[in-house]
């Protein structure tokens, strides 16, 4: 039986005095174990015996000293997943640093007001999109912690999204790229055709000439020419097959130096089949007779056979090539970029250019290459028009009279005048 009594402390004399309530009751009924909670008021007392007794009744109570901190489910959360790729993880661990302030709080005393002062103090350093990523990755682990019997809702789920901010345009403004979600490459941040033969032509001989060469004519993404194998080119087809990956991302239980480490697509479409151009055939050719032996067979890597590191790449390959043709700042992806833009300035069907860049859906293509597209007025809302407002008539043509009867024509050709 449940009883709430005042809890004098010594040397009160019971009078008018400030003393807690103390709440003893069993939680769980007869058969589960005895607790005492003291509150400053009865009232609060009485409403925490009754808000336990409900959750007891729909089977929902959770002995609090069971309930782990969102630190700790967190880490535990983490540690479900950590074979996924690492730069994954590592995206997920960077979400959970932003959500700090409920570190040390009981999943029992998270609600959905707390989840949303959390994302209003982050609007004033990320995005609307960065929020709710970090908001899907709490409410990953609370849906983990009701799994395991942690928890009973999952207020991270019920929090509001924050929306893109509607900004008032000034004259000659645009909206932030910030805050158009993902953000289209600009005309300015790819190279043109002269401009890739210029940065070939003062690029070091051998392996660096001829990985840009292949970045610029394939589209292939920096991480997959690093990890390209010479099983994977097929100079007999001229085609070349993207199956893996390089990361060097930092691994969970990695400590000190980093290695390198190969993995599989992350979608579907990532595995692809790219044409490769006769001139880019022929230069490969010639880089196989002078390419280091290899213990993993890559058709671009160091000297001593191991994998390059991208901002190896940068600093002793693009870099000095870039400026030796005195051309403007650019990295290795800007390469991918100028392949998308020349193909779609070719004509190539968006699905075409999808397939190619190895995007899953095309509105990502569509989007991130916008600026490509053509734009021409082609007709159609004009000939789509004239369907209702029909045909303006010739001059001394008669069409009808006002009661809407017409003349019937003596002959098919009469149609067709």
């Amino acid at each position: 039986m449940a009883s709430i009594k005042r809890f004098h402390q010594n040397g009160c004399n019971g009078q008018n005095c400030e003393c807690a309530w103390r709440l003893d009751y069993r939680p769980q009924g007869l058969a589960g174990p005895r607790k005492r909670i003291e509150f400053p008021t009865k009232k609060a007392a009485e409403k925490h015996l009754t808000a336990t007794a409900h959750k007891v009744s729909r089977g929902e109570y959770i002995e609090p000293a069971k309930i782990p901190t969102f630190a700790k489910t967190a880490e535990d959360w983490i540690q479900e997943r950590i074979d996924r790729h690492p730069a994954t993880v590592a995206g997920w661990r960077v979400h959970i640093r932003h959500l700090t302030k409920l570190d040390n709080l009981r999943l029992d005393r998270i609600n959905v007001s707390m989840i949303e002062r959390v994302r209003d103090d982050l609007r004033a350093t990320l995005s609307a999109k960065t929020i709710s990523a970090v908001l899907t990755t709490a409410a990953a682990i609370f849906k983990m912690a009701i799994r395991r019997g942690y928890a009973t809702t999952n207020p991270a789920a019920i929090a509001e999204r924050p929306r893109r901010t509607v900004a008032e345009l000034t004259v000659g403004g645009e909206t932030p790229e910030s805050e158009k979600g993902l953000r289209a490459v600009r005309t300015d941040e790819v190279l043109s055709g002269d401009e890739i033969r210029k940065l070939l032509a003062h690029a070091d001989p051998g392996l660096y000439r001829t990985l840009f060469a292949t970045v610029a004519a394939t589209g292939m993404r920096p991480e997959e020419v690093y990890a390209l194998r010479w099983t994977d080119v097929q100079f007999d087809d001229n085609q070349v097959f993207v199956r893996r990956s390089l990361s060097w991302s930092r691994g969970p239980e990695e400590e000190g130096r980093v290695r390198p480490k190969f993995y599989e697509p992350k979608t579907r479409s990532g595995y692809r089949t790219l044409p490769l151009p006769a001139a880019l055939v022929r230069a490969l050719r010639v880089w196989k007779m002078q390419c280091p032996p290899s213990e993993f067979d890559l058709v671009f890597c160091r000297v001593d056979g191991q994998p390059l590191h991208r901002s190896n790449v940068l600093r002793q390959g693009l870099y000095p090539a870039l400026s030796r043709a005195k051309l403007r700042s650019a990295n290795v992806k800007t390469l991918r970029h100028s392949y998308a833009s020349g193909l779609i300035a070719a004509g190539a069907p968006i699905t075409e250019v999808q397939h190619r860049l190895g995007h899953s859906n095309p509105a990502v293509t569509l989007q991130v290459y916008s600026h490509w597209f053509p734009d021409a007025d082609s007709g159609a809302s004009d000939r789509f028009a004239q369907g209702f407002f029909g045909k303006p008539k010739k001059s001394g043509q008669k069409v009808g009279t006002e009661s809407g009867r017409h003349r019937r024509p003596k002959s098919v050709s009469a149609i067709n005048t």
